[in-house]
């Protein structure tokens, strides 16, 4: 009987602390540059990518969990721009030489263009899913619009897919069920959102039926059906969230000069975003299973923005701040620490142990 209480009295305590906990986030800085980092991104290994530069070149760098190197040749007037990565460690972004612009693909240090661009159609910041299929944008000069291009491994050229459209398409993000979503404006020049399968763009859904005065923009999407995406309402910017089951759901409410801007969503449904006091103060939040977690507190000149997160609960994020005079852009990991509940688990086997030895 003494045994069976103390099981009970465990487990309510660790129901108490599971009910109550939230998750707690060490982080380190991963490399500086006194130039910009202007994007970043993380896959479920824990490797890491970002671009850095100014305006004369700029490079793509990559810490694969054990050290920090150059990916891209460091070249004056060469942009490399847009970094990601899929869980195989293959990493695609946009090289700009000045005349044209393609995208590249690096695996296992072996740099191949996926794009050949000729000068009629540029193409922009990609992304890759598990199965290697790149999406893309690519401007054309002969219409002036932005389309849609897909890559799959073996193709000799990318295939437009929204050549059909007489609207910009822009920022494709591609999940491993091959859905793309993207921002485009519609007929009659309102911004929306659309989700669709690669395989029929066509039936494309429209999943925010714009009114006229808003903007939508900045789509990520989940390999579950789930869409973040930024609104602006005509007085501030706000996350809202998409699924098939609860249709749009706003996730922010922000009012006077507050803004929250460029989601990120990973597999365990957490959001993770820029949180701004325009002009003023730029911090990183995470929603996480429906609590708020503001993962920086910044002041002064120092700002963090530009973040990632992967389905290991890690974030990535930059933070520009002033050290003796010299201003840095930081990468900075934040990884989640055990739970407390996991130690009084063990404890309890323990003490579970000792009294049955007793007994």
């Amino acid at each position: 009987m003494r045994i069976l209480a103390c099981a009970v009295a465990a487990g309510l305590l660790l129901a108490c602390l599971r009910a109550t906990s939230q998750p707690i986030f060490r982080t380190q800085v991963i490399y500086r540059h006194t130039n910009s980092v202007q994007s970043v991104h993380i896959n479920n290994n824990g490797w890491i990518v970002w671009s850095e530069g100014d305006f004369t070149r700029s490079d793509v760098w990559l810490y694969d969990g054990t050290q920090v190197r150059r990916l891209s040749a460091g070249e004056q007037w060469r942009l490399n721009t847009y970094p990601r990565l899929n869980n195989r460690n293959q990493i695609v972004w946009r090289y700009d030489d000045g005349s044209v612009s393609d995208v590249v693909l690096w695996e296992s240090g072996i740099i191949t263009n996926i794009t050949r661009s000729d000068g009629s159609v540029g193409f922009g910041a990609p992304d890759i899913n598990d199965s290697g299929w790149v999406v893309t944008t690519g401007t054309n000069n002969m219409t002036g619009y932005q389309d849609i291009y897909l890559w799959k491994p073996g193709d000799s050229a990318p295939v437009n897919l929204t050549s059909w459209a007489d609207f910009d398409s822009q920022n494709p993000r591609i999940n491993n069920r091959g859905e793309v979503v993207w921002n485009a404006v519609d007929s009659e020049m309102n911004p929306q959102i659309y989700l669709a399968h690669v395989d029929d763009m066509r039936a494309y859904r429209d999943l925010t039926g714009n009114t006229v005065g808003d903007d939508y923009s900045s789509p990520d999407l989940n390999d579950n059906g789930q869409v973040v995406w930024m609104h602006h309402n005509g007085s501030n910017w706000n996350i809202e969230m998409w699924s098939e089951a609860t249709g749009v759901v706003p996730l922010t409410n922000n009012t006077g000069n507050a803004a929250s801007s460029f989601p990120d969503i990973n597999n365990l449904g957490w959001v993770a975003y820029e949180q701004a006091i325009l002009f003023q103060k730029y911090d990183v939040h995470l929603l996480a299973d429906g609590t708020l977690i503001p993962l920086t507190n910044n002041s002064g000149t120092t700002r963090s923005f530009r973040i990632a997160l992967n389905d290991r609960g890690e974030l990535v994020w930059v933070t520009r701040e002033d050290i003796g005079g010299v201003r840095y852009w930081s990468v900075i990991l934040a990884q989640p620490v055990p739970e407390p509940a996991s130690g009084l688990v063990l404890l309890g086997g323990v003490a579970l142990l000792a009294l049955r030895r007793r007994r």
